[in-house]
């Protein structure tokens, strides 16, 4: 049970990680990870509600919350972590939003971003496979209109498991051990010498934890490292609001041609937009619509640059105990006024000539409820935390925890500025960097 590398959390970052490090045949790496790992795609053995890309994977493989009514907090148990489960969008942010100290900036990330995009086989939608719902919001959004690349796969949720584990399977100096929680990091003096994990000890010249935003700073504070760092502080989410409309029977007519010929997708189409407050070379609004089985139409606006921030605590020293989660969301009343203007803005959207003659009557909120009340009522996450183990703060420009040698932490949790995207892309792309000098 000893390794040169361990990497404690088999997620979006973790499974790239661990494949790019093994690369190296003289290197023995263990890749850990709290959920089940089916095996090679081609066993047959992943649950369909993973492989299918149509829609989010949010009722199976998730960990325990401490609030189940709140979705903000959900976070995927299994190989391939979030990646799993999401809606397969892989969009870089601005190029400002990669400026994390040192060396850290678009010029320099830019190869990893393409390198992380190429391997997750990344490729932009054709106009013909956009629904009726999301091909108005691309016409009526304009410049702003950002059509989803996609790493999807014949039909297949392409995670990062498929693309980056699957390939090294049959390396000998790689161990993918599923089904085993990590407790915490065994810690000699300024030295990570392993993790008690499964109920064993497991040993390792080197250990990065890749758990996510919340499963990271939980690992890190079992292992005592809460008091002379901000673990599990600054946690940052882009927070938003929806709305749903009853559909027309125009709609309903031309969804059902479409999905006998294509098949429905639940995202497709972002219209990005800036808010008055926003800085210059950054869109920080996004106007998301989405389709559900029915139909059912909806849509929701985010902020992407909000400036409020939570935490991430413990409510029990057991890694099964649910995460104390506080996302903070709207705690800055600048962001209050940013999703005001974004909700507003799809609002206008749905009202315009292409996306009018397929919704009628607003069902959620409804028109009497004003977007300020509304944004104050129903804020909620779009299932992108960072910044809980933070560079700058938690970790040097190389993702390892400071005050200590060989101790790192390599995913979301690391991001110390939440990009104006997704953070998927983003979150892999920082896997490839750290495996070139890990």
């Amino acid at each position: 049970m000893t390794y040169d590398v361990l990497v404690l959390g088999g997620g979006a970052a973790g499974c790239a990680l661990a494949a790019r490090l093994s690369e190296n045949p003289d290197r023995s790496v263990c890749l850990v990870e709290a959920g089940p790992d089916y095996g090679h795609l081609s066993a047959g053995r992943w649950p369909a509600d993973i492989l299918d890309p149509r829609w989010l994977a949010l009722e199976s493989h998730l960990w325990e919350r401490a609030d189940e009514d709140d979705r903000s907090q959900a976070r995927a148990r299994i190989l391939g972590g979030c990646s799993a489960h999401n809606a397969c969008v892989l969009l870089e942010g601005a190029p400002s939003d990669y400026d994390w100290g040192g060396d850290w900036s678009y010029d320099t990330f830019a190869p990893d971003l393409r390198r992380a995009y190429e391997t997750l086989r990344g490729h932009v939608l054709a106009d013909e496979e956009l629904t009726p719902w999301h091909r108005a919001f691309r016409d009526a959004g304009g410049e702003g209109s950002i059509v989803h690349p996609v790493n999807i796969v014949d039909g297949v949720r392409w995670h990062s498991g498929f693309a980056y584990v699957d390939p090294a399977r049959g390396r000998e100096n790689l161990t993918v051990l599923g089904d085993t929680v990590v407790d915490r990091v065994l810690l000699e003096d300024a030295r990570a010498v392993g993790a008690l994990a499964g109920g064993r000890e497991l040993h390792g010249e080197t250990v990065v934890v890749s758990a996510g935003s919340y499963g990271s700073p939980g690992i890190l504070l079992r292992s005592g490292l809460g008091d002379e760092l901000p673990v599990g502080e600054g946690l940052v989410d882009h927070v938003g609001v929806g709305a749903a409309w009853e559909p027309t029977e125009l709609l309903l007519a031309e969804t059902g041609a479409h999905a006998a010929e294509h098949g429905l997708y639940m995202g497709q189409v972002t219209v990005a937009a800036s808010s008055r407050s926003c800085p210059q070379g950054v869109r920080d609004l996004f106007v998301f619509p989405a389709l559900d089985v029915g139909p059912e139409i909806s849509g929701a606006a985010f902020a992407m640059k909000p400036r409020s921030r939570g935490s991430v605590g413990l409510n029990g020293p057991d890694p099964e105990t649910p995460l104390a989660i506080d996302h903070g969301f709207l705690r800055d009343e600048r962001d209050v006024e940013v999703l005001v203007e974004g909700f507003e803005r799809l609002r206008e959207l749905v009202a315009s000539p292409q996306v009018a003659p397929y919704a009628a009557a607003e069902l959620r909120p409804g028109d009497q409820v004003d977007a300020e009340s509304h944004v104050r009522a129903t804020a909620r996450g779009f299932f992108h935390p960072v910044g809980t183990c933070a560079i700058g703060t938690v970790l040097d420009e190389r993702c390892r925890v400071l005050g200590f040698e060989n101790l790192y932490v390599v995913d979301a949790s690391a991001i110390p500025e939440i990009p104006a995207a997704n953070t998927n892309l983003t979150t892999v792309a920082l896997a490839e960097r750290a495996a070139t000098w890990l």
